[in-house]
Order: C-alpha cells, then structure tokens, then sequence
C-alpha cells in the first residue's frame, strides 16, 4: 500500500513584504524626528574636519609629504565618521527628550517593526556597514604604505639613503636635551637641527638614558629613542622654514621642556651653516 506524499505547508500569504514594513516604520514620529535630527547633527559637526586640522597646524602647516598624508587621512576618516557620530546623538537626544514624558511602569504598547525578519533593513545595514569598514581599511592600508614608503622604511638596510644624495642625522635623546650629529661632515654636532630642503633625510635615533621619543612634528616624524639600540626613520623635506621638535615620551621631571627647532633651509644655506660650525663633507 502506498504511502500518500506529505502536503507541505503553505507559506503565510499575510505578511506584509520587507519594503512595506520599512515605509510603516519611517511614518513613525519617533523615526523621522530621529532622521531630521541626525541630518541637523551631521551638518553641525562637519565643521569639526577642518578644525582639527586648524588644531594639528597651530605650529605649522605640513612640511613633508608624510604629515600631509597624516593630516588628509585625519579629515577623511572624520568626515566618514560623522553620520555615524550624529545618527548615535539623534537617538541620545531623543531618547532624554523624546520619550521624556512616558512615565508609566510600562513600556508604550507600540507595534514595533520586526528588524531580524525585514530583509530590506538587514541588507541595506550589512552593505553600508561592511562598505563603510572597508573603506577605511583600504585607505588605511594605503596611506600607511604610502607614509612608509616616503619615510624610506620599505627600503633594504644596504640600500637606505646615503652619500651624497641624502642627509644622515645620528639623533641623541638625554635628559632633558637633543642632539645632532651629522656624520658626513667630519663630526659635526647641534643642538638645532639644520636640514636642506626637497633632500631624503636619514635618522639614526637612540638614547644616553632613559626611553624618549623624536617628533618633529611638521615634518610627521615619531620614532622612539631607546638606550642601548638605534631606530630609523627617514624624510624629504619640502617646506622652508623653522618647525618644532618634541620629546613625545614621558622621560622625567622637565619632559616638558625637551623640545627644539628644525630648520628647513636651501641647499646653499645648509652648506654655509656646516662651513660656520666648523664642518666640512667627507661624503
């Protein structure tokens, strides 16, 4: 005797489809008041991207291909955080004033939209949350390769600047001063650090003491300065003028007061100052 097929159950023909539901939702007040108050947030906090490039350059603009490229990586990943920023205080500050006024033991018997099942909402929120983190990945991975290629540090060790077409400082960090030593000029040393401009500088960093760190910061160079070892870091200036070094480390009591000038010059006037210090080039 046969066994007769199984009815397979119909699928429910009253479920309203995924864009439906997500139209009923957004004629919530609650969600449009949310929406306008994102939008209103966001375009109050797009002036923040070029503030804190106004903060980053209050001792000067970028002098360097390296700091330029921090700087725009700051304003892009700000800019692409903001209508995050602002959609996160929409829902804050409707949640203290919005619903203010609900003061009864239990929740508001609201038919709340499903979100697990609306196939629209889950996509659209996976698409924009994915291509928005890959973005940022992607940016990141390529100005960091960028920063590094221009600081010399995908070079080989036997191939690093050197001789006649580059600038090599030995930087020492103490308690609480810098010096400069620049090898190819018969031993010369500094406590100002003189560098000619559109030239690759070379820095063989370390320490007499303690743990310091080398940041000059408008050319976008920071690096540790540790005892008993030498860090590496390299740039092209391509700015004239006089910028600011820093210890970035806490160190001791006069931290504060570790700092120094790098001066950004012409080829000739960097060969006169080595003349006048007393220096010449042995390579």
């Amino acid at each position: 005797m046969t066994q007769a097929p199984q009815e397979q159950p119909e699928s429910p023909t009253n479920r309203p489809p995924s864009m439906h539901r997500f139209k009923n939702w957004m004629r919530r007040p609650y969600a449009r008041h949310v929406m306008i108050w994102t939008v209103v947030i966001g375009f109050l906090l797009l002036p923040l991207c070029w503030l804190l490039l106004a903060a980053m350059n209050q001792t000067g603009a970028p002098a360097s291909e390296i700091m330029q490229d921090i700087e725009t990586t700051v304003f892009v990943f700000t800019l692409v955080s903001i209508p995050i920023t602002a959609f996160v205080f929409a829902v804050l500050l409707y949640s203290l004033i919005g619903w203010k006024r609900i003061s009864s033991d239990e929740p508001p018997m609201q038919e709340n939209p499903a979100i697990f099942t609306n196939r629209i909402g889950v996509v659209l929120w996976t698409v924009v949350t994915s291509a928005l983190a890959m973005f940022l990945v992607v940016w990141g991975m390529i100005e960091l390769a960028q920063i590094t290629a221009n600081s010399y540090g995908t070079i080989s060790a036997n191939e690093q600047p050197g001789g006649n077409q580059s600038v090599i400082v030995n930087v020492t960090g103490q308690q609480w001063v810098w010096t400069f030593a620049y090898p190819q000029t018969d031993g010369l040393v500094s406590d100002i650090l003189y560098l000619p401009v559109d030239k690759p500088v070379y820095f063989n960093v370390t320490s007499k003491d303690v743990i310091h760190n080398f940041w000059a910061v408008e050319l976008g160079v920071k690096i540790d300065a540790n005892p008993g070892a030498v860090t590496t870091a390299g740039v092209t200036p391509n700015k004239l003028g006089t910028f600011n070094i820093r210890c970035a480390e806490l160190c001791g009591m006069h931290h504060a007061y570790m700092e120094t000038e790098v001066r950004v010059v012409t080829q000739e006037q960097f060969d006169s100052w080595v003349r006048e210090m007393g220096g010449r080039r042995t390579s």
